[in-house]
């Protein structure tokens, strides 16, 4: 009974062990991805929670996942900045927007002009990117795990076939739809919807917007009611002076959605429907 009891303690340690050394990824979109890839093979644990990737509280607990894991995915210090100390050196840890493997689109001034030198680092909502990302870890992984490398690509080849079904339900505008955002996220959605920018209320989140902002946006609203894309936290106050406008509360982080594919679809279908309200 005591030489059972010894042999099932080891196996709980070494699969802990194993556990310990895995695939860790920083944000909630990543890690999405990240499921649908490793899917029967491996759990990979997300560092950051619900946390933007802008404004991160590290806990011991995360610094251990860091230094335990066998492979860490991260965007990249344009958009986890206070993770750039902890992984830029690491031999572990790789860069999404290093990395080459993704299409990036440049950040927007409150205009909707080009940021020279400024990266959107919003990348998953373009779904070539999710399938990019996708298939990168699955090579990653693959490099790292021979055995298991037919899951792997079997997974990520599953992933993008579904996620290209997906994008393919909705229908393009012949003439691009405009609409205003609170701040400059979705960039990565304008492809696959044909949707341009009109205007940004402000460069921060947590900034609010100005009275030369919103009257420039009133100046040069291209149609009378206009969609604005807004977290739902936003406050009424800042907005108010724009009306008629359509408020449609969004999450570009993909926050609390539990499935990369039907997250997107929800926050595509959103866009959207407001859109398409602000142009009848």
């Amino acid at each position: 009974m005591m030489k059972r009891l010894i042999a099932i303690t080891a196996l709980c340690l070494c699969s802990s062990m194993l556990w310990a050394k895995g695939l860790v990824v920083s944000i909630h979109p990543l890690y999405l991805i990240a499921e649908e890839v490793t899917k029967g093979v491996e759990q990979p644990e997300l560092l950051l929670g619900n946390q933007s990737g802008h404004d991160i509280q590290l806990t011991p607990e995360n610094r251990k996942a860091i230094q335990d894991a066998e492979l860490v995915i991260w965007l990249g210090k344009a958009h986890e900045a206070p993770l750039d100390k902890l992984l830029s050196n690491n031999p572990n840890a790789v860069s999404l927007l290093n990395s080459g493997v993704l299409q990036v689109l440049p950040l927007r001034d409150l205009k909707g002009q080009p940021i020279p030198n400024a990266v959107d680092t919003h990348v998953w909502l373009e779904p070539n990117n999710a399938v990019r990302i996708a298939f990168f870890i699955a090579a990653l992984r693959s490099k790292q795990h021979p055995e298991h490398k037919d899951q792997y690509w079997a997974n990520a080849r599953d992933f993008s076939k579904r996620l290209y079904a997906e994008t393919h339900k909705f229908g393009r505008y012949k003439v691009p739809a405009q609409y205003w955002t609170y701040h400059d996220a979705y960039h990565y959605l304008e492809r696959s919807l044909n949707l341009e920018i009109a205007g940004v209320l402000t460069p921060d989140p947590h900034v609010p917007p100005t009275v030369s902002q919103i009257k420039y946006l009133n100046d040069h609203r291209p149609y009378h009611r206009m969609c604005l894309l807004a977290e739902g936290e936003a406050s009424s106050n800042q907005y108010q002076k724009l009306q008629p406008i359509q408020f449609q509360p969004v999450e570009e982080s993909l926050a609390g959605e539990t499935q990369f594919i039907p997250a997107w679809r929800d926050l595509a279908t959103k866009v959207q429907d407001c859109v398409q309200s602000s142009r009848n």
